[in-house]
């Protein structure tokens, strides 16, 4: 017994002098610092699935956005393919309403084909598709081709004065996506 008796007293030296009174046993201590290390761990797991979440989250909206946009893109060349095979058509029509002196016997022929004309424009336009001939407008290379031109010192800048064929364009929002350009001539400044 004297063997236990000098054992406690030098546990219960070391606890005296680390702070701790002699009577309270070192398992709460290990039990409070088990749960410090439970807690710590489940923190870091809520971090990483924390920073795990918000990236895939990220990755999703990414996903999401990309394919809007195949999507957007494969409805335009849809669009675009379909409009591209009526143009030569509607050019047809265009020139038959611009081409003929329009006699009282050929009067109700003409308003026909511009009636069928107005009809294919509304179901262009339906479709975000649109005509466009930029007579007196600015020069724009984006939707316009220039055929020919001429100096004048009329022109401040680069204006079209003469149309040759209309062209058709895409709006996408703000964006406009050339379906063919306009064929014109312009006028520009003396050099």
């Amino acid at each position: 017994m004297q063997g236990n008796d000098r054992e406690m007293s030098q546990e219960e030296a070391v606890a005296t002098s680390s702070g701790e009174n002699p009577g309270e046993a070192k398992q709460p201590e290990t039990a409070e610092n088990s749960l410090r290390k439970e807690l710590d761990a489940a923190k870091k797991e809520i971090e990483s699935l924390k920073d795990s979440w918000t990236r895939e989250r990220a990755e999703f909206q990414n996903y999401k956005r990309r394919t809007a946009q195949e999507f957007s893109n494969i409805k335009r060349e849809a669009v675009k393919s379909l409009v591209a095979s009526f143009l030569t058509p509607i050019d047809n029509l265009d020139r038959v309403r611009s081409g003929v002196n329009v006699t009282e016997e050929l009067k109700p022929f003409v308003e026909g084909v511009e009636m069928i004309l107005k009809e294919f424009y509304s179901v262009l336009e339906k479709s975000n598709v649109f005509r466009h001939a930029p007579q007196g407008e600015p020069f724009d290379p984006t939707l316009m081709e220039a055929l020919s031109s001429e100096e004048g010192d009329q022109y401040s800048e680069e204006t079209v004065i003469e149309v040759y064929q209309a062209g058709f364009y895409i709006k996408d929002n703000e964006d406009k996506f050339s379906l063919r350009p306009a064929r014109v001539r312009i006028g520009k400044p003396k050099a």
